[in-house]
């Protein structure tokens, strides 16, 4: 006993909880090129991510008593909820500083909430190892994207608030730091095997033909409200940076795709080249 204690005290978390705080209240309103569609790309995709967050730790939090046996899993377990729980304030403060500009983000924050309940509850059945799948399904799309933007230095070049270009390169490290936490906890409880395969693809292509029409609703919704919709030169501008031949979403369809091979698992997409590279250029010494 002694000595699993002495093992919990003494081991390390694969990765840190960082503590930020930005200061959002002079983001400019088209802080992406200057461009309201391609700006509001990346809103439509940080709305789903406070209550997204929450959802992923509570699916870990719910199922984390069944591991006995592995005190490493355990500590990034931890920290897999602090980095969620920080992403989930930033995203959320931003939202709230967003509202000067009149576009009520945090009511499609309330949408992605009532969206999760809804479907988890009708589609999914409410059970835990449901409920993990889809964090585990979620958890590689954002950490794709996330990966995706680490490497794609044009769009970072348009970012032109450097807040927000932190934020989200802050957020895309983290992402990858801690993308194989959830998919390790379902492995570790679940298995391999043919029905926890099944269950994790199945719901990988609701979740992900969800997210998609879901973004598209939010962007969409960000667009009229900002009385941009028939600003069809926008529309043009940002569908091409997105879902071009070269866009940043249709770059990602092999990689997204993978998850439902057999013997997938995240870190089989190496990332450590650009997580090194870019811990060192944000100034992240831990």
């Amino acid at each position: 006993m002694n000595a699993k204690v002495d093992l919990l005290t003494t081991l390390k978390a694969s990765f840190p909880v960082r503590r930020m705080d930005f200061e959002f209240k002079n983001v400019l309103k088209y802080w992406v090129n200057g461009d309201p569609c391609s700006t509001h790309m990346f809103s439509a995709m940080s709305v789903m991510f406070p209550d997204g967050e929450r959802y992923f730790v509570d699916s870990v939090r719910a199922v984390r008593d069944m591991i006995t046996d592995d005190p490493q899993l355990q500590k990034d377990i931890s920290a897999f909820i602090g980095q969620e729980a920080m992403h989930a304030k930033e995203h959320h403060s931003f939202h709230l500083n967003a509202e000067v500009h009149g576009l009520d983000p945090e009511s499609l924050e309330r949408f992605t909430f009532n969206l999760l309940d809804k479907a988890t509850k009708l589609i999914i059945r409410n059970g835990k190892q449901q409920r993990l799948a889809v964090t585990c399904a979620l958890e590689h799309f954002t950490g794709t994207i996330a990966a995706q933007l680490m490497r794609r230095e044009d769009i970072q070049n348009m970012m032109q608030d450097e807040t927000m270009k932190h934020l989200w390169l802050w957020h895309s490290v983290e992402e990858n730091e801690h993308k194989a936490v959830a998919y390790d906890v379902y492995e570790k409880i679940y298995g391999t095997g043919p029905a926890a395969y099944l269950n994790r693809v199945v719901i990988m292509a609701i979740a992900i033909t969800l997210i998609i029409a879901v973004k598209f609703g939010f962007l969409t919704t960000l667009m009229y409200r900002d009385g941009q919709l028939t600003n069809f030169s926008s529309w043009k501008k940002g569908l091409s940076l997105f879902w071009g031949r070269e866009g940043f979403f249709t770059q990602i369809i092999p990689e997204t795709w993978d998850y439902f091979r057999p013997n997938f698992h995240p870190w089989q997409h190496n990332t450590h080249d650009l997580l090194n590279k870019y811990r060192a250029k944000l100034g992240m010494t831990n």
